[in-house]
């Protein structure tokens, strides 16, 4: 049976190391929900037409030393993009920011639940991280601590192992967006979450690629934003925190090769009605507003009309054909307020260390107890 207590002892160490980190955990006292509220409707997307350039901010170079299963070097990576159209593109290696990136920015987290982040013009790389269990105040406590280090801090992948549920979106605070469209998962769901929540969270889309070469990862996800080609990286940062972005799934096999729809025009008519319009007939446009809720639908045109009732406090539009799904980021009620890191619960932190701490210490002693020697013993 020696072999069932070095395993109940390697359990317990393990246990034991991730009780001491909670113990280190502040306890966040979480605001409850409060939706959008005005009179006014804020609309990011100004211009009687609107133009775009394709962007994507989510691709994995080969560093280090390969294990992060990235298999081209940025040389390749920029040809690739820049043969399909794309004007922005940005490499988020895993706690590395690439020199040779076009956009600097990076992708946080290390835990095998895969509770990531992307840190787009970051001051420093952060290593801290929770390994193998993220209770929501430890969630909270990597934003807290990324959100002074990047000026774009973006939630990866939500739906990826549930990383972040609808529930902890609308909690959490101190995120600038949601990357919602990503080739391992789309968080819609999780996303109108946050927005009923009344946290402001625009769209990324991305395809997350690891190899360039891979038909079925490039172009899969992309965003488009409302700038013109030659823009500033300084202006794209402006469209970025604006909400200026729509994100784009595509539903084929392969990178997309023919025309697809664009929105050119979201309008918001005496804060009373919203206008639609794509640059060609889709199968059906929506809007989607609190709840997720379908708050007005078209088939086979070009555009939308709807007039805003009482109860919107967001409303995002949509696009469907065979090819791809849109979805713009969300026209909202009042103000495009972003909730920021909640405050410490300085009491429940307390209690928290001393509770946490006691079980860290009873699990690393039972632990070393089963890898003491017979001699010991005696």
């Amino acid at each position: 049976m020696r072999w069932a207590k070095k395993i109940l002892g390697v359990f317990s160490l393990v246990a034991g190391a991730i009780a001491a980190l909670q113990a280190i955990t502040p306890v966040y006292r979480f605001p409850s929900p409060s939706p959008f509220r005005g009179t006014g409707w804020y609309n990011p997307f100004l211009g009687e037409t609107l133009v775009w350039s394709r962007a994507n901010f989510h691709i994995h170079s080969r560093t280090w030393g390969g294990i992060t299963n990235g298999y081209q070097l940025p040389p390749e990576i920029r040809h690739v993009y820049d043969s399909l159209g794309y004007e922005w593109i940005g490499i988020s290696d895993y706690q590395s920011i690439n020199p040779e990136s076009p956009l600097p920015l990076y992708e946080h987290g290390w835990s095998v639940g895969k509770v990531h982040q992307l840190c787009f013009w970051p001051k420093e790389v952060r290593w801290w991280d929770y390994p193998l269990f993220q209770t929501l105040s430890a969630k909270q406590h990597v934003l807290r601590l990324l959100r002074p280090t990047t000026e774009f801090l973006v939630i990866a992948h939500p739906r990826l192992l549930h990383s972040y549920t609808g529930e902890e979106l609308s909690k959490l605070g101190g995120y600038d967006a949601i990357e919602v469209l990503n080739r391992y998962g789309d968080s819609v769901a999780e996303w109108d979450s946050a927005l009923s929540s009344g946290h402001y969270a625009p769209i990324l889309a991305n395809d997350n690629v690891h190899d360039v070469y891979n038909p079925h990862q490039v172009m899969s996800r992309w965003t488009e934003v409302a700038l013109p080609k030659g823009a500033s990286l300084e202006e794209l940062k402006r469209a970025l925190l604006a909400g200026r972005t729509v994100g784009y799934k595509n539903r084929t096999p392969f990178p997309i090769q023919k025309p697809y729809p664009l929105f050119t025009q979201i309008q918001v008519w005496g804060d009373t009605e919203v206008i639609l319009r794509t640059s060609m007939v889709v199968d059906s446009l929506r809007l989607i507003g609190q709840g997720g809720r379908v708050r007005a639908v078209a088939y086979h045109t070009d555009s939308l009309a709807y007039r805003i009732q009482a109860e919107d406090t967001y409303l995002r539009p949509e696009a469907f054909t065979a090819a791809v799904e849109a979805y713009g980021s969300p026209l909202v009620r009042g103000e495009p307020c972003r909730r920021p890191v909640p405050p410490i619960d300085k009491t429940l932190t307390l209690l928290s260390s001393v509770l946490w701490g006691a079980i860290s210490v009873g699990l690393i002693l039972v632990g070393a107890l089963q890898f003491r020697s017979k001699r010991d013993k005696r």
